[in-house]
């Protein structure tokens, strides 16, 4: 029996509550309700408000950091230097150097340390209809969110972080090259970016995230070697797109495939492959197994976004 203990906002504590019951020899032991802005955490059961980091872990042997707090850094610090295992999310992590930080402690204690995706669920399907990531020679990524009033702190960023966790889940190869640019329209702030990724297996991505559009879209298109992949974000739609050789005069030589895709939540087969790594033993993860690549990632794009930021405001 693996006990966990599980800090952050409570619709995430509930998310992990439920899905953790539904994982054999898994017990939970501690739920504590944190902030942003206080220093302290809500005992869920019993309502004690406590600052100590140990008291929260108790007898966790696994400790999920769900959200952004003043705790998170020092409840992971010290659950690592106590040789527990940490799943941590991006919210709950400041910086890069943070992140290589908790690495070294993870690596001195010998536990495993992962990184947790943002929790977008609506791509398990499209990596599915995948069988072989190596067929991936380029993808086009587009992603438009409605203009609301005013552009929220962080939110480029964010979008930004839960795409890449979607590229990193299509593309398992070294990234080689960023090149980026930003405009602000509106703000001080990025809210339109243009990106190519390339990467070690000759894989590239043209990136394109737009926050002031007329209506929502989040679609990619995805080049593989017999074939074209079109996937929306939205509607949950997936097709295959197959060139045909034709020597019929007016037939479309194009054949479409439309494929049912689900619609599930990630989170279980995320916590399985966390608990799998507990109980095959522990070993020190690359950069890529420990999912923090995307943060990485994420946060050298968007320092580069700022530095070729292009303002019309």
């Amino acid at each position: 029996m693996i006990n966990v203990g599980i800090a952050g906002a409570l619709p995430s504590i509930n998310r992990h509550t439920y899905v953790l019951n539904r994982i054999h020899d898994i017990r939970v032991t501690g739920r504590w309700i944190t902030g942003e802005s206080g220093d302290t955490a809500f005992n869920m059961e019993s309502g004690i408000e406590c600052a100590d980091p140990g008291t929260i872990i108790g007898r966790a042997e696994v400790m999920i950091i769900a959200d952004k707090s003043i705790l998170s850094n020092r409840l992971a610090t010290y659950a690592l230097k106590k040789a527990k295992h940490v799943l941590v999310y991006p919210p709950a992590i400041s910086s890069v150097s943070e992140v290589n930080s908790l690495i070294k402690l993870a690596r001195e204690a010998n536990v495993i340390l992962k990184c947790g995706r943002t929790g977008n669920s609506g791509y398990s399907g499209l990596v599915k209809a995948i069988s072989d990531k190596g067929t991936v020679n380029l993808i086009d990524f587009h992603h438009s969110i409605k203009l609301l009033q005013g552009v929220r702190q962080n939110l480029l960023f964010n979008q930004l972080l839960a795409d890449i966790e979607i590229m990193n889940s299509l593309i398992r190869a070294r990234n080689t090259s960023i090149r980026v640019k930003g405009h602000s329209l509106l703000s001080s702030r990025p809210e339109v970016i243009n990106a190519r990724l390339e990467f070690d297996n000759g894989c590239a991505v043209n990136y394109y995230c737009n926050l002031l559009a007329l209506q929502n879209d989040h679609h990619i298109t995805i080049v593989l070697k017999d074939c074209l992949l079109k996937y929306d974000f939205i509607a949950y739609e997936l097709s295959r797109w197959y060139l045909k050789p034709t020597f019929i005069q007016n037939e479309n030589p194009i054949f479409i495939e439309k494929i049912q895709v689900e619609q599930g939540d990630n989170l279980y087969d995320d916590l399985m492959t966390f608990f799998n790594l507990i109980r095959s033993g522990p070993a020190f993860l690359s950069i890529y197994d420990n999912g923090f690549e995307p943060l990485v990632m994420a946060d050298r794009i968007h320092e580069r976004v700022l530095k070729t930021l292009v303002q019309f405001a």
